[in-house]
C-alpha cells in the first residue's frame, strides 16, 4: 500500500488542488485507488473545480471530499484561511464501493435512509455526513443493534450554516452523506474520546430516557455534588467550566474500568428539583457509569495512550472534532503532529461537527474525539508534503 498526502495554502481553489495533486501523484508513483479532498469554507464554491482538477491529475478509482471548517494537512491543522487537503493511496487487492446516501421521509412520518450500502461486517465504511440532513447517529445506533456490523469512521463535516457541500466523483452535493466501503483492506481504527474518568463507577438504578434520576439508588445530582465535594479545586474547576461528562462502560464484565472502557457522552442538564442529569445518551437501569474530566492535559495523555504500539503505519485519515485544535490545546498543529509522529505515516483529514469510530464492538457518533482509520504499513512508502 502507497500512500501520499498535501496541503495546499494557495488562495485560488483549482489552483490549490491541483498543486496538492500534483504532489500527491509524485509521492504515489502510480495507481490512485482512492483519493480524499477536503478543503475550507472559502473554496466551497469551488468544490467542483477542485474535483476535477484532482481526477485530471490522480484519475482515481474513487474520489470523495467535502468542505470543512478546518483541514488536516500532513504537518499542519488549517483552521483559518484558505486550504485545500488531498490525500490519496494505492490499496493493491482491495475493493471499493463509493456510496452516496440521503434521509427521506416515509409516509408514516417517520424517516429512513436511502442509498446505504450494504457492508460485510469485517468491511470499514468511510462516511462523510451532513449534520443537519443526515441521521448519522441513528444510522450507527440501527448498525448496532444488528449486532457485530461494519466499522464506520469518518464524521459531520461542513463549512458552516449553508456551507455543506460533497464531493463524490465528480459529482457535488450540498446534503444527506458520501462515502466509501473497503473491503480487503488491512485498517485499523483508533479512537481517543479526550476524558479520564474521576470519581467511582456507580450502577444507574433509575432512568427516563436520557436522564438519569439515580444513580445507586441515590439521585443523581446529589452523587454529583458528592463529586464536586471531594475533588480537588482545580478538578471542580475544570468541571463546572464544561468539562463535566458521563462515561457509560461498554463492556460490564471487567472488574476495574479505564479511559478505554467508556462511551462517553456529554451532561446536557443538571436538574437539582428532580435530582437528574440529562445526557447525549439512551443509558440503561443496571449500567455502571462513572463521571469524566475533559482538558487539553487529558486530551492530550488520552491521544497519545490511544496511538501507543499502533505504528509504523502506512498513514491515517484523522477526523478531529471543532471542539479541539488550538482553542483547546492552545498552539497549533496538536493532533496531526501526535499522530504523524506516532504512526510515522502520511496524515490527511478535516475538523467535524461529530466523530464517526467504534468503541467496544459498535461504532458511535462522538463529540471532542479523534478518530483515526489508520492504513496497516505493509510493503509501504509513504510522503507527505
Amino acid at each position: 500500500m502507497d500512500v501520499a498526502a498535501s496541503l495546499s495554502r494557495t488562495a485560488e481553489g483549482a489552483l490549490a488542488a491541483a498543486e496538492a495533486a500534483d504532489a500527491v501523484a509524485v509521492g504515489l508513483g502510480g495507481t490512485c485507488d482512492l483519493a480524499v479532498v477536503f478543503v475550507r469554507p472559502e473554496h466551497a464554491e469551488e468544490l467542483e473545480a477542485i474535483g476535477v482538477a484532482v481526477e485530471t491529475r490522480l484519475e482515481p478509482g474513487v474520489l470523495v471530499g467535502a468542505v470543512s471548517q478546518g483541514v488536516v494537512g500532513p504537518d499542519a491543522e488549517v483552521e483559518s484561511g484558505p486550504g485545500v487537503v488531498v490525500w490519496g493511496a494505492s490499496m493493491p487487492g482491495g475493493r471499493l464501493q463509493p456510496f452516496r446516501s440521503w434521509a427521506i421521509r416515509t409516509p408514516e412520518g417517520g424517516m429512513a435512509v436511502a442509498g446505504w450500502p450494504d457492508p460485510h461486517p469485517d468491511d470499514t465504511v468511510l462516511v462523510l455526513a451532513d449534520p443537519l440532513s443526515f441521521p448519522a447517529a441513528e444510522v450507527a445506533i440501527r448498525i448496532g443493534e444488528r449486532g457485530r456490523g461494519p466499522t464506520l469512521i469518518g464524521g459531520l463535516v461542513t463549512g458552516g450554516a449553508g456551507l455543506s457541500r460533497f464531493l463524490l466523483d465528480g459529482q457535488v452535493h450540498d446534503d444527506g452523506a458520501v462515502g466509501v466501503v473497503l473491503r480487503g483492506v488491512a485498517t485499523r481504527p483508533v479512537v481517543s474520546q479526550g476524558c479520564r474518568p474521576i470519581g467511582e463507577p456507580l450502577t444507574v438504578t433509575a432512568v427516563d430516557r436520557n436522564r438519569i434520576l439515580e444513580l445507586g439508588g441515590v439521585p443523581a445530582t446529589r452523587r454529583l455534588q458528592e463529586l464536586l465535594d471531594e475533588v480537588d479545586d482545580t478538578e471542580r474547576a475544570l468541571l463546572e467550566r464544561g468539562g463535566l461528562q458521563v462515561g457509560l462502560v461498554v463492556d460490564e464484565v471487567r472488574d476495574r474500568y479505564t479511559t478505554g472502557d467508556f462511551l462517553v457522552r456529554g451532561v446536557l442538564a443538571v436538574d437539582p428539583e428532580h435530582g437528574s442529569v440529562t445526557v447525549g445518551d439512551l443509558p440503561r437501569v443496571g449500567q455502571t457509569v462513572q463521571f469524566q474530566v475533559r482538558d487539553a492535559s487529558t486530551a492530550h495523555d488520552d491521544l497519545a495512550a490511544s496511538l501507543a504500539g499502533v505504528g509504523p503505519a502506512a498513514g491515517a485519515l484523522l477526523f478531529t472534532c471543532t471542539g479541539r485544535g488550538q482553542g483547546l490545546f492552545g498552539v497549533p498543529d496538536h493532533d496531526v503532529q501526535l499522530v504523524r509522529g506516532a504512526l510515522g505515516g502520511t496524515v490527511g483529514g478535516a475538523f467535524c461537527a461529530g466523530e464517526l469510530g467504534p468503541v467496544g464492538d459498535r461504532s458511535h457518533l462522538h463529540g471532542y474525539t479523534a478518530s483515526m482509520l489508520v492504513f496497516d504499513a505493509h510493503d509501504v512508502r509513504q510522503r507527505g508534503t
